[in-house]
């Protein structure tokens, strides 16, 4: 009888979607089953009604010891120390089973059933709406946690989950992301694009939980990194292997906001003088979302076979010069202020590349494109031809010339050094 009450309660908030009897409800697939829709009904938190919120006292209620905005000055000492990729020794990366996941606290299980209610634009958002053009919104979950979805049929959500899985797994720093399946009583069909039919939402749908892995270092908000500022970071070959791994998953949307510097939870500390600082600063990939794909009408597409399988890995594998159509916000073109071609790799980083990658296992790249769900998406490929693809990206990273590939190849600079970028190179495109 309780939960009858419960259900018939969320049937009056919630708009047509459960508007029906639970013996007449459709459920898409892939959603849930009506016994899981009853476990939802029982366990849903209340429901987040929107309302005006004073942000001053929204901070203090829940103060914890935060950067906040940094100095252009204070920025620039970041950049230079920051680490870019964990060592390799720490990498363990053959023991990572990704049926399960690769961050080493799941929050969530691929293709968990998660539960949560609508955070209105208002409250969750300071300017009122979020950043960027991908769909997305926050969800509120009977702990009161407040956390990040990204959802829609563009690919964005698979190439973000297998972009930042296989970037763990190699040790280069990512936001966590997980594949699931959300219940949302009520938010809206499309909160993204419009609030008003609060209770709309298809039940059970693919989402992907965004999990940050920490507070950005910046000046001004979503200000990130350009490639063109990594010549200032010390650990140079670590800038142009994350460059080069950019290069690799056709990351088009590479613009300044869509890179970050990050402080992770526990390397914030207090100064003498109180001041929050941050022990180890990141660089990482932050938007990975247009990647494994190849030329469309503007960036890149998502998460297309055929499209990625024709994108070439290198534009002149003789100089070192690697392939990425670019588009006038990109960051990765051209030259950067010391006069290196941003397209270009050293053998340094080209080895240290090849070695991270050759680390993933087809089985683990298998696990990997189906939690990712790839083999839903058009033109449909199985996770195992995925697999397969990733691997002869690799190998052409390995070996330029496929079989007539030199014993002695390499590449011209170990590093590549100031002012090397030549002129005789065509755009990149």
């Amino acid at each position: 009888m309780k939960r009858l009450i419960v259900l018939t309660v969320i049937a009056g908030l919630a708009r047509p979607a459960f508007s029906q009897d639970l013996a007449g409800a459709r459920f898409d697939l892939p959603g849930m089953s009506a016994s899981e829709f009853k476990v939802m009904a029982a366990e849903a938190p209340a429901p987040v009604p929107a309302r005006d919120v004073d942000w001053s006292k929204a901070r203090g209620a829940s103060e914890k010891v935060k950067l906040g905005l940094v100095s252009k000055a204070e920025r620039k000492e970041y950049i230079t120390r920051a680490s870019l990729w964990r060592p390799e020794s720490e990498l363990n990366t053959a023991a990572m089973n990704f049926k399960v996941g690769p961050f080493e606290k799941m929050k969530y299980a691929p293709d968990e059933l998660v539960t949560c209610n609508y955070v209105p634009m208002a409250e969750a958002y300071e300017t009122g709406r979020p950043n960027g053009m991908s769909p997305k919104f926050k969800c509120r979950d009977a702990k009161g946690k407040d956390f990040k979805v990204k959802y829609g049929e563009t690919g964005d959500v698979m190439a973000e989950v297998a972009s930042s899985w296989i970037l763990t797994a190699i040790g280069a720093y990512a936001d966590r992301m997980y594949p699931v399946r959300l219940n949302c009583p009520d938010c809206p069909s499309d909160p993204f694009k419009s609030e008003k039919d609060r209770g709309a939402w298809r039940q059970g749908q693919m989402v992907a939980i965004e999990d940050k892995i920490g507070e950005r270092i910046e000046f001004e908000p979503n200000s990130g990194i350009g490639f063109d500022e990594f010549h200032a970071i010390a650990d140079n070959v670590g800038a142009e292997a994350l460059a080069g791994m950019t290069h690799f998953l056709a990351n088009s949307d590479n613009k300044a906001a869509n890179q970050a510097m990050a402080c992770q939870k526990k390397d914030v500390t207090v100064d003498a003088a109180g001041k929050a600082r941050c022990d180890n600063p990141v660089v990482y990939l932050q938007d990975v979302g247009i990647t494994f794909g190849g030329r469309g009408l503007y960036h890149n597409s998502r998460m297309n076979f055929d499209k990625w399988k024709k994108n070439r890995v290198w534009l002149f594998p003789e100089s070192c010069i690697l392939h990425l159509n670019s588009t006038h916000t990109s960051s990765l073109n051209g030259t950067d202020p010391i006069g290196r071609d941003l397209h270009q790799i050293g053998e340094k980083a080209r080895q240290m590349l090849v070695r991270r990658l050759s680390l993933l296992s087809r089985p683990q790249l298998v696990d990997i494109f189906t939690a990712a769900r790839a083999p839903q998406r058009e033109p449909f490929h199985s996770a195992e031809e995925w697999a397969d693809l990733f691997l002869g990206k690799v190998d052409k990273l390995r070996r330029p010339y496929g079989d007539k590939t030199p014993a002695d190849f390499a590449c011209p600079y170990p590093v590549v050094p100031p002012n090397s970028a030549t002129p005789q190179f065509p755009d990149n495109n």
